[in-house]
């Protein structure tokens, strides 16, 4: 009997439950061929499942290349230069500067601020007994940290996301209304360094701008791809991850009200909501040079997309890896990707969900979904959340 297997992760009928549509390909289409209607760039990519391929792929980039590229069908050039599409050696020396600059202690003070900030949100939607977890909630607390992290006015927040939702929130990455806020934000963070340059202050932005490659400070053009990298990463992945993991803790109650009486719990907790949520589904990369994977051969020049939704769900990894457990132990998981490309926002991001679901649990504490009115826009690469009506009792509060 033909196999008639199909899986698009661009198709919405996936967006909610793609998982197993993962567990097939990992036993059955380890390496998945999908054709590329009216393609721009690709006329098809190839899909990894299994986390070992996943893992082997990330940690050998000169056969799996970023320079291509890192979102499916899109061609790179149309979008502002930035690390995150680079392979070394210049991507080494810039991600050095960051990791330079993106302190621990500059991370961790960024926790009172963002505690205040999501409790406020909350406590100004109490008498309602209802909000959106996504518009009204964690579209918004990653915005407004990012505005601490970078010093810009919190007044142009309403931009700042509407920019995010624009690029990496789109359904087309490269469609008109995309690359019109790809060059508004090219433009805005140029003035934005122009302006830092002769500032002389402590911001993050004038400390990548005093920093030197080879004796030789960055040029402008740099300086604002690593704005664009901040502004970029630092909100998409945060705010759906925040969004699927109120809307996974509504559907385990029991998970949700054990971390409330024991927050002792965080430190596996929050790993494991990670790895179940995998707010970065997939990232794509490009061949140096023809692979053979599992007596399939993709050549060199082809996509292929990683996905890291199920490399996290692996069962060779973990056991009963679609059962959420506060309590299990993740030693490892791809939710931050792996090897060189491995987020240097990871503890920002562990930051803000943290104190998200922790302020959450202290004000309102149980909560229920809406599901009639869940809305999902993306797979990958983030597994986007348009709309989560949430509501709770006051008895609660």
């Amino acid at each position: 009997m033909a196999d008639n297997f199909a899986f698009d992760p661009f198709d919405p009928k996936f967006f909610e439950d793609p998982y197993p549509s993962y567990t097939t390909m990992r036993h059955e289409h380890p390496v998945y061929k999908k054709e590329v209607e009216n393609h721009r760039v690709w006329p098809h990519y190839w899909m990894i499942s299994r986390a070992s391929d996943v893992n082997n792929a990330l940690s050998d980039w000169k056969t799996y290349s970023s320079a291509g590229g890192t979102l499916v069908d899109t061609d790179v050039s149309l979008l502002p230069p930035n690390m995150f599409h680079m392979d070394p050696p210049h991507h080494d020396e810039l991600r050095s500067i960051l990791s330079r600059v993106l302190t621990p202690k500059r991370i961790a003070d960024l926790e009172p601020q963002v505690r205040a900030y999501a409790t406020s949100l909350i406590e100004e939607r109490l008498a309602a007994g209802t909000f959106d977890a996504s518009t009204d909630f964690a579209q918004l607390i990653p915005t407004v940290t990012m505005c601490t992290l970078m010093d810009l006015p919190r007044t142009e927040r309403e931009k700042f996301l509407q920019w995010n939702l624009d690029t990496l929130g789109a359904a087309d990455f490269t469609s008109p209304n995309a690359l019109k806020a790809w060059g508004e934000m090219d433009a805005y963070w140029r003035n934005i360094v122009k302006d830092r340059r002769n500032r002389g202050t402590k911001d993050l932005i004038s400390q990548i701008l005093d920093a030197q490659l080879e004796g030789e400070n960055l040029a402008d053009e740099e300086v604002s791809g690593f704005c664009s990298l901040l502004h970029d990463a630092s909100q998409n992945t945060t705010m759906n991850m925040i969004t699927n993991a109120i809307i996974v803790l509504s559907r385990h109650p029991d998970q949700r009200r054990k971390l409330k009486a024991n927050p002792g719990l965080w430190s596996t907790a929050l790993e494991e909501l990670l790895r179940f949520v995998s707010p970065v589904q997939g990232l794509a990369r490009v061949t140096t040079r023809d692979v053979e994977l599992h007596d399939v051969t993709m050549k060199a020049g082809d996509q292929v997309l990683l996905l890291y939704g199920s490399a996290n769900h692996d069962e060779t990894v973990f056991d009963n890896p679609d059962v959420l457990d506060l309590e299990r132990s993740v030693k490892t998981n791809w939710t931050f990707g792996h090897g060189i490309h491995y987020c240097l926002g990871n503890a920002v991001a562990r930051l803000e969900t943290r104190v998200a679901i922790q302020a959450l649990l202290d004000t309102i504490g149980d909560w229920e979904l809406d599901e009639s009115k869940l809305e999902r826009n993306q797979l990958v690469p983030t597994r986007g959340v348009a709309h989560a009506p949430i509501s709770f009792e006051m008895a609660n509060v």
